[in-house]
């Protein structure tokens, strides 16, 4: 009796260690984000239904939503209500939580590296999304793009 205790005890251990190292390395990514978004004007962490920053650069005020999506092989938006994520293990629908419907400019950014981001045009029409395309009134971009979105001619 005392193995099968130890051996979920183990077991328990490598699990929690497991999730202790995605949440930090998820947390490193989001640090990394800030950092590059402070560049481009004033940054503050907001508390608000739909998305987690704003910023505030010369010309405008940004809304910004992060979305981690890890091991994924394309990212969708078939609507402004309508985003998905596909990976191997299959597809899962994103929560918008309103942020369609956020006035001014919003940007997702996607984080750690999706394999493509694409809008749907119709049924059987796609396009891959580039920095500053609309995206049913938005911009999506992943985390190394940020540099070519707040500076398009570098």
């Amino acid at each position: 009796m005392f193995e099968l205790y130890l051996g979920i005890g183990i077991l328990l251990i490598i699990v929690v260690v497991i999730i202790v190292i995605i949440e930090h390395n998820k947390q490193k990514f989001v640090h990394a984000i800030e950092s590059k978004l402070n560049q481009y004007g004033t940054l503050t962490k907001v508390k608000k239904e739909g998305y987690q920053y704003e910023l505030q650069t010369q010309n405008e005020q940004i809304s910004i939503r992060l979305i981690y999506a890890p091991s994924v092989n394309e990212v969708s938006f078939n609507s402004k209500r309508h985003w998905q994520l596909f990976a191997s293990s299959g597809k899962k629908m994103i929560e918008t939580h309103g942020f369609q419907d956020v006035q001014g400019t919003k940007l997702i950014i996607i984080f750690p590296q999706p394999g493509k981001i694409v809008k749907y045009i119709n049924e059987n029409e796609v396009v891959f999304v580039k920095p500053k395309m609309d995206v049913f009134g938005m911009h999506v971009i992943h985390i190394h793009q940020i540099e070519t979105y707040f500076n398009p001619e570098a």
